[in-house]
């Protein structure tokens, strides 16, 4: 299943981001580049790992409070997988 994943994430969702929101992306870590310059002692080398993990983390909270909530086809099969477990526990009822 790793395989099939790994090659989902290189073959359609990379290539969508890049063509969806490499550019919004791009300009939000240089803004943030810029904030963490301007924090920084002149000539102090800014840590790119630190960037990263602030941009990493937004993103996270990000698809949990905006992304995620909004999935009509993930409130869908959350949907019919409630409906599921009503029928089967129905049928269960029924049985005894």
């Amino acid at each position: 299943m790793d395989n099939i994943a790994f090659k989902i994430q290189l073959g359609v969702i990379l290539p969508k981001m890049e063509e969806k929101i490499s550019n919004s992306t791009l300009e939000i870590f240089d803004e943030l580049v810029g904030f963490v310059k301007s924090g920084e002692v002149d000539g102090g080398e800014i840590n790119i790992q630190e960037i990263r993990e602030i941009l990493i983390k937004d993103f996270e909270i990000f698809l949990d409070k905006k992304i995620i909530p909004k999935s009509e086809k993930l409130k869908n099969n959350n949907d019919n997988s409630a409906s599921d477990e009503v029928q089967e526990t129905d049928a269960v009822e029924e049985e005894a």
